[in-house]
Protein backbone atom coordinates (compact mmCIF):
# COMPACT_ATOMS: atom_id res chain seq x y z
CA UNK A 1 0.00 0.00 0.00
CA UNK A 2 1.52 3.84 -0.59
CA UNK A 3 1.24 6.39 1.79
CA UNK A 4 -1.40 8.38 -0.81
CA UNK A 5 -3.39 5.07 -0.10
CA UNK A 6 -2.70 4.90 3.36
CA UNK A 7 -4.04 8.42 4.03
CA UNK A 8 -6.83 7.91 2.09
CA UNK A 9 -8.26 5.04 3.82
CA UNK A 10 -7.64 7.27 7.24
CA UNK A 11 -10.05 9.18 5.29
CA UNK A 12 -12.85 6.87 5.36
CA UNK A 13 -12.13 6.34 1.27
CA UNK A 14 -11.17 3.67 -0.50
CA UNK A 15 -9.35 4.73 -3.53
CA UNK A 16 -9.54 2.93 -7.38
CA UNK A 17 -7.47 5.05 -8.85
CA UNK A 18 -4.96 7.93 -7.62
CA UNK A 19 -3.76 10.58 -9.66
CA UNK A 20 -1.26 12.53 -9.61
CA UNK A 21 -2.25 16.96 -10.27
CA UNK A 22 0.78 19.16 -9.44
CA UNK A 23 1.72 18.81 -5.44
CA UNK A 24 -1.92 16.82 -5.24
CA UNK A 25 -3.62 13.89 -5.77
CA UNK A 26 -7.13 12.75 -7.71
CA UNK A 27 -8.39 10.06 -5.71
CA UNK A 28 -11.37 8.08 -7.32
CA UNK A 29 -13.09 6.09 -4.85
CA UNK A 30 -16.37 4.88 -4.16
CA UNK A 31 -17.08 7.30 -1.94
CA UNK A 32 -16.63 10.22 -4.64
CA UNK A 33 -13.66 11.87 -6.20
CA UNK A 34 -10.93 14.16 -3.34
CA UNK A 35 -7.95 15.97 -3.44
CA UNK A 36 -5.44 14.75 -1.27
CA UNK A 37 -2.26 16.45 -0.60
CA UNK A 38 0.89 15.74 1.58
CA UNK A 39 0.87 19.25 3.77
CA UNK A 40 3.43 21.39 4.31
CA UNK A 41 1.82 22.81 7.70
CA UNK A 42 2.36 21.73 10.95
CA UNK A 43 -0.80 20.21 13.25
CA UNK A 44 -1.74 23.50 14.87
CA UNK A 45 -1.47 25.47 11.56
CA UNK A 46 -3.51 22.99 9.65
CA UNK A 47 -6.29 23.17 13.17
CA UNK A 48 -5.99 26.75 11.85
CA UNK A 49 -7.18 26.76 8.52
CA UNK A 50 -9.46 24.11 9.20
CA UNK A 51 -11.21 26.75 12.01
CA UNK A 52 -11.21 29.48 9.30
CA UNK A 53 -12.70 27.29 7.01
CA UNK A 54 -15.64 25.67 9.04
CA UNK A 55 -16.15 29.30 10.67
CA UNK A 56 -16.87 30.78 6.90
CA UNK A 57 -19.27 27.80 5.94
CA UNK A 58 -21.06 28.26 9.03
CA UNK A 59 -21.59 32.03 8.13
CA UNK A 60 -22.99 31.24 4.82
CA UNK A 61 -20.05 30.75 2.31
CA UNK A 62 -20.44 27.19 1.19
CA UNK A 63 -17.81 27.89 -2.03
CA UNK A 64 -14.69 26.49 -0.09
CA UNK A 65 -12.03 23.17 -0.67
CA UNK A 66 -13.19 21.88 3.39
CA UNK A 67 -11.61 19.45 4.95
CA UNK A 68 -12.72 15.98 4.90
CA UNK A 69 -12.37 14.66 8.10
CA UNK A 70 -10.56 11.21 8.93
CA UNK A 71 -12.27 8.21 10.90
CA UNK A 72 -11.03 10.16 14.06
CA UNK A 73 -12.30 13.30 13.55
CA UNK A 74 -9.20 15.09 12.55
CA UNK A 75 -8.69 17.14 9.26
CA UNK A 76 -5.35 15.76 8.51
CA UNK A 77 -4.06 12.06 8.46
CA UNK A 78 -0.56 11.49 10.37
CA UNK A 79 1.34 8.78 7.73
CA UNK A 80 4.69 8.30 9.90
CA UNK A 81 5.13 11.77 10.22
CA UNK A 82 3.97 12.86 7.27
CA UNK A 83 0.55 14.77 6.95
CA UNK A 84 -2.15 14.70 4.33
CA UNK A 85 -5.36 17.02 4.12
CA UNK A 86 -8.49 15.83 1.88
CA UNK A 87 -11.33 17.79 0.62
CA UNK A 88 -13.79 17.04 -1.90
CA UNK A 89 -12.67 17.66 -5.51
CA UNK A 90 -14.26 20.08 -7.55
CA UNK A 91 -14.51 20.18 -11.79
CA UNK A 92 -13.30 23.68 -12.82
CA UNK A 93 -10.85 26.29 -14.46
CA UNK A 94 -8.76 28.48 -13.17
CA UNK A 95 -9.49 32.52 -13.28
CA UNK A 96 -7.79 34.75 -15.88
CA UNK A 97 -6.74 37.82 -14.35
CA UNK A 98 -6.27 39.30 -17.41
CA UNK A 99 -9.99 39.02 -17.84
CA UNK A 100 -12.44 41.81 -16.45
CA UNK A 101 -14.70 38.81 -16.78
CA UNK A 102 -12.92 36.63 -13.98
CA UNK A 103 -11.25 39.37 -12.42
CA UNK A 104 -14.86 41.64 -11.20
CA UNK A 105 -16.56 37.88 -9.79
CA UNK A 106 -12.86 37.32 -8.24
CA UNK A 107 -13.35 40.38 -6.35
CA UNK A 108 -16.45 40.22 -5.50
CA UNK A 109 -15.95 36.58 -4.11
CA UNK A 110 -12.90 38.10 -1.80
CA UNK A 111 -15.40 41.16 -0.74
CA UNK A 112 -18.06 38.62 0.71
CA UNK A 113 -15.12 36.72 2.27
CA UNK A 114 -14.30 39.75 4.09
CA UNK A 115 -17.20 40.41 5.12
CA UNK A 116 -18.12 36.30 6.34
CA UNK A 117 -15.15 35.95 8.04
CA UNK A 118 -16.15 38.72 10.82
CA UNK A 119 -16.60 37.81 14.03
CA UNK A 120 -13.98 34.85 13.51
CA UNK A 121 -12.03 33.71 16.86
CA UNK A 122 -9.07 31.81 16.48
CA UNK A 123 -8.97 28.38 17.93
CA UNK A 124 -5.07 28.53 19.03
CA UNK A 125 -2.30 31.43 19.68
CA UNK A 126 -0.15 30.93 16.31
CA UNK A 127 1.97 33.51 14.45
CA UNK A 128 -0.83 34.11 12.07
CA UNK A 129 -2.66 36.09 14.13
CA UNK A 130 -1.10 39.69 12.76
CA UNK A 131 -3.47 42.60 14.26
CA UNK A 132 -1.10 46.19 14.83
CA UNK A 133 2.13 43.65 13.51
CA UNK A 134 3.38 45.35 10.17
CA UNK A 135 5.63 47.62 11.98
CA UNK A 136 7.61 44.78 14.45
CA UNK A 137 7.71 42.98 11.21
CA UNK A 138 9.15 45.55 8.18
CA UNK A 139 11.86 46.70 10.65
CA UNK A 140 13.08 43.49 11.11
CA UNK A 141 12.63 42.83 7.63
CA UNK A 142 14.71 46.42 7.15
CA UNK A 143 16.75 45.20 9.57
CA UNK A 144 17.32 41.67 8.12
CA UNK A 145 18.05 43.11 4.50
CA UNK A 146 20.78 45.61 5.86
CA UNK A 147 22.97 42.57 7.41
CA UNK A 148 22.34 40.50 3.95
CA UNK A 149 23.59 43.90 2.50
CA UNK A 150 26.55 43.55 5.11
CA UNK A 151 27.17 39.25 3.71
CA UNK A 152 27.25 40.04 0.15
CA UNK A 153 29.94 42.79 0.25
CA UNK A 154 31.64 41.06 2.17
CA UNK A 155 32.08 38.24 -0.51
CA UNK A 156 35.68 38.12 -1.96
CA UNK A 157 34.35 36.44 -4.80
CA UNK A 158 30.45 37.33 -5.53
CA UNK A 159 28.23 35.57 -7.31
CA UNK A 160 25.10 36.73 -9.64
CA UNK A 161 23.23 37.03 -7.08
CA UNK A 162 25.23 39.24 -5.23
CA UNK A 163 25.73 41.89 -7.57
CA UNK A 164 22.23 42.02 -8.65
CA UNK A 165 21.22 42.26 -4.99
CA UNK A 166 24.23 44.83 -4.44
CA UNK A 167 22.48 47.20 -7.03
CA UNK A 168 18.98 47.10 -5.73
CA UNK A 169 19.07 46.83 -1.94
CA UNK A 170 19.48 50.54 -1.46
CA UNK A 171 16.21 51.16 -3.57
CA UNK A 172 14.33 48.58 -1.88
CA UNK A 173 15.62 49.44 1.62
CA UNK A 174 14.37 53.57 0.31
CA UNK A 175 10.77 51.96 -0.56
CA UNK A 176 10.56 50.37 3.18
CA UNK A 177 11.86 53.12 5.12
CA UNK A 178 9.28 55.85 3.16
CA UNK A 179 6.67 52.51 3.93
CA UNK A 180 7.21 52.53 7.44
CA UNK A 181 6.84 56.50 7.43
CA UNK A 182 3.37 56.89 5.56
CA UNK A 183 2.04 53.65 7.69
CA UNK A 184 3.32 55.53 10.95
CA UNK A 185 1.31 58.26 9.78
CA UNK A 186 -2.32 55.84 9.85
CA UNK A 187 -4.54 55.21 11.75
CA UNK A 188 -3.13 51.26 11.29
CA UNK A 189 -2.98 50.63 15.01
CA UNK A 190 -6.22 52.06 15.93
CA UNK A 191 -7.65 49.75 12.84
CA UNK A 192 -6.12 47.05 13.80
CA UNK A 193 -7.30 47.17 17.48
CA UNK A 194 -10.63 47.17 15.89
CA UNK A 195 -10.46 44.13 13.62
CA UNK A 196 -8.80 41.93 16.84
CA UNK A 197 -12.06 42.77 18.32
CA UNK A 198 -14.58 41.82 15.55
CA UNK A 199 -12.57 39.27 14.00
CA UNK A 200 -12.01 38.44 10.53
CA UNK A 201 -9.56 35.87 8.18
CA UNK A 202 -7.44 37.09 5.39
CA UNK A 203 -7.02 34.07 2.22
CA UNK A 204 -3.19 35.42 2.14
CA UNK A 205 -2.89 33.31 -1.69
CA UNK A 206 -5.78 34.61 -3.57
CA UNK A 207 -3.93 34.10 -6.87
CA UNK A 208 -5.78 32.86 -10.10
CA UNK A 209 -4.88 28.73 -9.08
CA UNK A 210 -7.12 29.46 -6.13
CA UNK A 211 -9.89 30.57 -7.36
CA UNK A 212 -11.76 28.21 -9.59
CA UNK A 213 -14.54 28.72 -11.71
CA UNK A 214 -16.77 25.79 -11.48
CA UNK A 215 -19.20 24.44 -14.60
CA UNK A 216 -22.39 26.37 -13.53
CA UNK A 217 -20.59 30.00 -13.37
CA UNK A 218 -19.71 29.37 -9.64
CA UNK A 219 -16.40 30.65 -7.58
CA UNK A 220 -14.76 28.02 -5.67
CA UNK A 221 -11.87 29.25 -3.35
CA UNK A 222 -8.80 26.49 -2.36
CA UNK A 223 -5.86 26.06 -0.82
CA UNK A 224 -6.34 28.51 2.33
CA UNK A 225 -3.19 26.91 3.76
CA UNK A 226 -1.19 30.56 4.04
CA UNK A 227 -4.87 32.56 5.77
CA UNK A 228 -3.98 34.48 8.49
CA UNK A 229 -5.91 36.89 10.76
CA UNK A 230 -5.18 40.45 9.83
CA UNK A 231 -6.84 43.27 7.68
CA UNK A 232 -8.79 42.90 4.59
CA UNK A 233 -6.35 45.72 2.43
CA UNK A 234 -3.69 43.07 3.04
CA UNK A 235 -5.85 40.75 0.87
CA UNK A 236 -6.81 43.34 -1.23
CA UNK A 237 -3.29 44.60 -1.88
CA UNK A 238 -1.79 41.33 -3.00
CA UNK A 239 -4.81 40.07 -5.08
CA UNK A 240 -3.92 43.52 -7.48
CA UNK A 241 -0.99 42.87 -7.73
CA UNK A 242 -1.69 39.76 -9.44
CA UNK A 243 -3.99 41.15 -11.55
CA UNK A 244 -1.85 44.36 -12.62
CA UNK A 245 0.70 40.95 -13.50
CA UNK A 246 -1.65 39.53 -15.57
CA UNK A 247 -3.13 42.53 -17.35
CA UNK A 248 0.41 43.85 -17.91
CA UNK A 249 0.10 46.50 -15.05
CA UNK A 250 -2.93 48.58 -16.85
CA UNK A 251 -4.41 51.41 -14.31
CA UNK A 252 -7.81 51.09 -15.96
CA UNK A 253 -8.08 47.62 -15.19
CA UNK A 254 -6.62 47.43 -11.97
CA UNK A 255 -8.85 50.43 -11.37
CA UNK A 256 -12.48 48.47 -12.09
CA UNK A 257 -11.32 45.64 -9.66
CA UNK A 258 -10.91 47.81 -6.89
CA UNK A 259 -14.25 49.64 -7.46
CA UNK A 260 -15.71 45.88 -7.65
CA UNK A 261 -14.21 44.37 -4.49
CA UNK A 262 -15.17 48.30 -2.65
CA UNK A 263 -18.75 47.96 -3.55
CA UNK A 264 -19.60 44.91 -2.14
CA UNK A 265 -17.12 45.42 0.47
CA UNK A 266 -17.09 49.38 1.56
CA UNK A 267 -13.67 50.04 3.72
CA UNK A 268 -13.03 53.38 5.20
CA UNK A 269 -11.16 56.29 4.05
CA UNK A 270 -8.75 55.07 7.12
CA UNK A 271 -8.29 51.84 5.61
CA UNK A 272 -7.63 52.47 2.69
CA UNK A 273 -4.86 54.91 3.36
CA UNK A 274 -3.14 51.74 3.83
CA UNK A 275 -2.90 50.71 0.45
CA UNK A 276 -0.15 52.81 -0.40
CA UNK A 277 2.64 51.88 2.15
CA UNK A 278 1.42 48.08 1.70
CA UNK A 279 2.26 48.41 -2.17
CA UNK A 280 5.07 50.33 -1.55
CA UNK A 281 6.78 47.63 0.89
CA UNK A 282 9.03 45.52 -1.14
CA UNK A 283 7.80 42.20 -0.18
CA UNK A 284 8.28 39.68 -2.79
CA UNK A 285 12.19 41.46 -3.15
CA UNK A 286 12.53 40.70 0.20
CA UNK A 287 11.18 37.13 -0.09
CA UNK A 288 13.73 35.59 -2.45
CA UNK A 289 16.45 37.26 -0.82
CA UNK A 290 15.76 35.99 2.52
CA UNK A 291 15.49 32.80 0.86
CA UNK A 292 18.90 32.94 -0.77
CA UNK A 293 20.97 34.57 2.64
CA UNK A 294 18.42 33.76 5.43
CA UNK A 295 17.01 30.06 5.09
CA UNK A 296 19.52 28.02 2.89
CA UNK A 297 19.25 27.76 -0.96
CA UNK A 298 17.54 24.27 -1.76
CA UNK A 299 17.64 25.70 -5.71
CA UNK A 300 20.35 26.33 -8.17
CA UNK A 301 21.62 29.07 -7.25
CA UNK A 302 20.58 30.89 -11.14
CA UNK A 303 17.27 29.95 -9.99
CA UNK A 304 17.97 32.68 -7.15
CA UNK A 305 19.58 35.25 -9.67
CA UNK A 306 16.53 35.03 -12.08
CA UNK A 307 13.70 35.18 -9.79
CA UNK A 308 15.40 38.54 -7.96
CA UNK A 309 15.70 39.85 -11.23
CA UNK A 310 12.02 39.41 -12.30
CA UNK A 311 11.03 40.86 -9.34
CA UNK A 312 13.20 43.59 -9.44
CA UNK A 313 11.82 44.38 -12.56
CA UNK A 314 8.27 44.21 -11.33
CA UNK A 315 8.49 46.52 -8.57
CA UNK A 316 9.17 49.18 -11.29
CA UNK A 317 6.40 48.78 -12.83
CA UNK A 318 4.57 48.28 -10.29
CA UNK A 319 6.09 51.66 -8.58
CA UNK A 320 5.06 53.33 -11.78
CA UNK A 321 1.20 51.95 -11.60
CA UNK A 322 1.16 53.61 -7.84
CA UNK A 323 1.47 56.98 -9.62
CA UNK A 324 -2.38 55.91 -11.88
CA UNK A 325 -3.97 54.47 -8.37
CA UNK A 326 -3.23 56.88 -5.68
CA UNK A 327 -5.00 59.24 -8.24
CA UNK A 328 -7.87 56.92 -7.42
CA UNK A 329 -10.74 59.07 -5.53
CA UNK A 330 -11.16 56.17 -3.52
CA UNK A 331 -7.94 56.32 -2.49
CA UNK A 332 -7.36 60.01 -1.67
Amino acid sequence: MTVEQAASTQFGVNPKKIIPVRRAYKVIGEQGTFALKESRQNEADILFIHAAKEYLHEQGMPNLDRYVLTNEGSPYADISGRLFVMSPWVESREARYDSLADGIPAAKCLAELHQKARGFAPPIDTERILWGAWPIIWQEQLMRLQQYKTMAEKQTAPSRFDIRFLRHVDGCMAQGREALTMLANTQYRNISDQYQIRGGICHHDYSERNVLFTNDGNIHLVDFDYCICDLPIHDVVNFLRRIAKFSDYDGGHAHQILIAYLEKNPLTKEELQLFVPLWLWPRKVWEVVHQYYGEGRTRPRRKYTDRLQHRCRVRSKEYRLLDHLIKIPELT
